[in-house]
């Protein structure tokens, strides 16, 4: 199927894959040996997907920017598709915890009700965060679309630049080493919105623009393995100061891959497994923590770690593209199933 803009499809479906890999993969770290080949090789895949959450961003900000609409109807369009499924998955991953991990005829109502409000509160599952974060992103896009589009290119780059620098002043493990300059209003992940914006409608000027865009992404997954193998020796407490979200080399990194593919699929033809992938990308990621938390450890029985990895990203990823489809089935269901 051709789509006129394939590179979106492209790294949706890299962003969901990645998300899949490194929730398949981040166990292995934590039982620190940076010796190991388990742990070097969770190390190398994690440090090779931390963009994945930059780039769900980046689209969107690709995409929704460019869009001329009065505040109240982008607000009626859009949060609606993110406030469904937010509380539909809130529900079923309160469930989930419940039954996997408590004994709940035994537990109080007092103590059903903390948990349950914790919960709600903080996500219902940690890879949840991502709706709470991007709520308020859609939040602010109006807004932001306004300063943007008034903007000229180098205005833009300016504004990148000291996003760049925030990343750096409001580090934790650099704070004391940062002069204490103010940068919130540049900071964490509205860059990468207004990034995602930039990237899709500049023309770069580089020759053989594939061939530096792989090498800058190889270059700072590279970093982030090595720094994070450096850190890790000596530690009790996996240290993840490279595989931040929001550092400048996972910014670096997405942005490298967002270009690379841009540039690679211009005229590119969207295979049939590629488009599915798009289709169901937000339910993916919404539904995929529960069968990979049965799926790993069964495939864990019988084989390496070498292969458990991309088996139990491969079969994840399928599982929840039924699990979508069976809920985009039931009433209602297109609403809330992502």
């Amino acid at each position: 199927m051709a789509e006129k803009n394939s590179y979106v499809v492209y790294l949706r479906v890299i962003a969901t894959i990645f998300v899949v890999l490194i929730h398949a993969s981040t166990g292995f770290l934590y039982h620190i040996d940076t010796k190991a080949f388990d742990w070097n090789y969770a190390n190398w895949i994690n440090a090779a997907t931390r963009c994945s959450v930059p780039i769900f961003v980046m689209l969107s900000g690709a995409l929704l920017i460019p869009k001329d609409e009065n505040t109240w109807i982008f607000y009626k369009k859009r949060i609606p598709k993110l406030l469904y499924p937010f509380a539909f998955w809130t529900v079923i991953y309160l469930v989930y915890y419940f039954y996997r991990y408590t004994k709940f005829e035994l537990l109080s109502t007092e103590k059903i009700l903390s948990i349950s409000a914790d919960k709600i509160l903080h996500g219902a599952n940690a890879h949840l965060w991502y709706l709470y974060m991007i709520i308020g992103l859609y939040l602010a896009i109006p807004f932001i679309r306004k300063i943007i589009i008034q903007s000229t290119q180098r205005e833009i780059e300016v504004f990148l630049l000291l996003w760049m620098l925030s990343m750096c002043f409001m580090s934790k493990p650099l704070y004391a080493a940062m002069p204490k300059f103010d940068l919130t209003f540049f900071s964490e992940y509205v860059g990468y919105l207004v990034f995602g914006y930039y990237l899709s409608v500049c023309e770069t000027a580089f020759k053989k623009n594939q061939l530096i865009f792989a090498a800058a992404f190889i270059l700072m997954v590279v970093i982030g393995a090595i720094g994070t193998n450096i850190l890790n020796q000596h530690a009790k407490k996996l240290d993840t100061f490279f595989y931040n979200y929001v550092f400048v080399t996972t910014a670096i990194a997405a942005g490298a891959l967002f270009l690379l593919i841009k540039e690679s699929t211009k005229q590119g033809e969207v295979p049939r497994w590629v488009s599915l992938v798009d289709k169901y990308s937000f339910g993916i990621y919404l539904s995929h923590i529960i069968p990979l938390n049965y799926l790993h450890p069964l495939i864990s029985k019988y084989l390496s770690t070498a292969w458990v990895i991309p088996l139990a990203t491969i079969s994840t990823i399928m599982a929840s593209i039924v699990i979508t489809f069976a809920i985009r089935k039931l009433p209602f269901g297109k609403y809330v199933s992502g």
